[in-house]
C-alpha cells in the first residue's frame, strides 16, 4: 500500500506538447520580426537578429520554428527532471527530484512544507531531508496524514 504525490497527468502531457508548441510560436515571431529589429537604430546587438533575418525564405521561417520546438524540448525535460515526487508508505517515505531517490525510514518529529520546500524532521530533531518541488499541499498533507506521519500545516517553532 503506498500514495504517489506528483503532478498531474494532464500537466505532464501538457508541459511535453505545450513548451514545444510555445518554442515553436515563439520562435516564428522572433524569426519573423527579426528584420524589422536590425533595422532599428537603438537596438543592441543587431548581429543576431540580421543574422536571422538573412536567412532566405522559407528556411528562416522553417530555422525559427526548430529551434524554438527545440529549445522548447529542453525546458520541458528540465521541467520533468526538476519535479518533485513523494512517494508514502507505512514505513517508508521516498523522495524522487532531479533524478535522485532517497528512501527515509526513520521516526519522525515532523513532516511539513517550508514555502515550496517539502522537509522532513528526525525524531532529534535534525532535519533528514528539505526537497524543493510544486506539489500539491493538501495532496501531500492527506497521504502523510493517511499513514499517520506527523504532519504540521506550518513548520514546527524551532526549540
Amino acid at each position: 500500500m503506498e500514495t504517489i504525490v506528483d503532478e498531474p497527468q494532464w500537466l505532464r502531457t501538457a508541459s511535453w506538447v505545450g513548451c514545444p508548441l510555445a518554442g515553436a510560436g515563439l520562435g516564428w515571431f522572433l524569426q519573423s520580426i527579426s528584420g524589422w529589429v536590425a533595422s532599428l537604430s537603438w537596438v543592441p546587438f543587431k548581429g543576431p537578429f540580421q543574422l536571422v533575418s538573412d536567412i532566405p525564405q522559407p528556411w528562416g521561417t522553417v530555422t525559427g520554428i526548430g529551434v524554438g520546438v527545440v529549445l522548447g524540448l529542453l525546458f520541458a525535460g528540465v521541467w520533468a527532471h526538476e519535479r518533485l515526487i513523494v512517494k508514502v508508505t507505512p514505513t517508508r517515505i521516498t523522495l524522487t527530484v532531479k533524478g535522485r531517490t532517497r528512501a527515509y525510514e526513520a521516526k519522525l518529529q515532523a513532516v511539513f512544507l517550508d514555502g515550496k520546500e517539502l522537509v522532513l524532521l528526525a525524531a532529534d530533531g535534525r532535519e533528514l531531508a528539505r526537497e524543493k518541488g510544486d506539489v500539491d499541499r493538501q495532496a501531500v498533507a492527506k497521504a502523510f496524514l493517511e499513514y499517520g506521519y506527523p504532519w504540521h500545516d506550518e513548520p514546527p517553532a524551532v526549540k
